[in-house]
């Protein structure tokens, strides 16, 4: 969800205030993972209502809240998935060379995790040739997208205080 949010005069007076950059990235990184959570609170709701319940395995208890990395100060990436998923070649010379810098790969999962190994989770969510897709994730950021808007500008404030207060 990558949407620019307007209306935050006080939040930028807020950050003129602040002067640092990092701690500014710091409280937009706690900020927007309380906002995120609406969705991955949803999504587990959603997927609690899929899995089997003969299955060991439980694809909500796997649905997690993770910062990705950045370069830089300027934004936060937030992302809502499931454990065991999808892993990304890094951007190295060798992957660009091979065309496949920036690609996903299929990772086999892990019995460790809280729900066990639920690699098919992929197959719920998008479907396959022989199964129709039964979404759990994409509704969840879907019919929450004006929440999450609302909470990350209410938690942005919020968390700007208690930096400007730590001055």
């Amino acid at each position: 969800m990558a949407n620019n949010i307007t209306g935050l005069d006080e939040v930028q007076a807020k950050l003129r205030q602040l002067g640092n950059e990092r701690k500014a990235k710091n409280a937009a990184t706690r900020a927007s993972r309380k906002a995120m959570n609406i969705v991955k609170k949803e999504a587990r709701e959603n997927a609690k209502r899929l899995d089997d319940k003969d299955s060991p395995e439980k694809i909500w208890k796997n649905i997690i809240t993770k910062a990705a990395r950045t370069r830089g100060t300027g934004f936060v990436v937030m992302r809502v998935g499931v454990k065991g998923g999808a892993s990304q070649y890094a951007n190295t010379r060798v992957n660009r060379r091979a065309g496949r810098a920036g690609r996903t790969y299929q990772t086999q999962g892990d019995k460790k995790n809280p729900g066990g190994d639920t690699w098919y989770w992929r197959l719920v969510e998008y479907g396959s040739a022989t199964n129709n897709a039964t979404p759990f994730m994409r509704p969840a950021l879907n019919n929450n997208q004006a929440a999450v808007q609302a909470e990350f500008a209410r938690a942005y404030s919020a968390e700007l205080d208690k930096e400007i207060a730590k001055l």
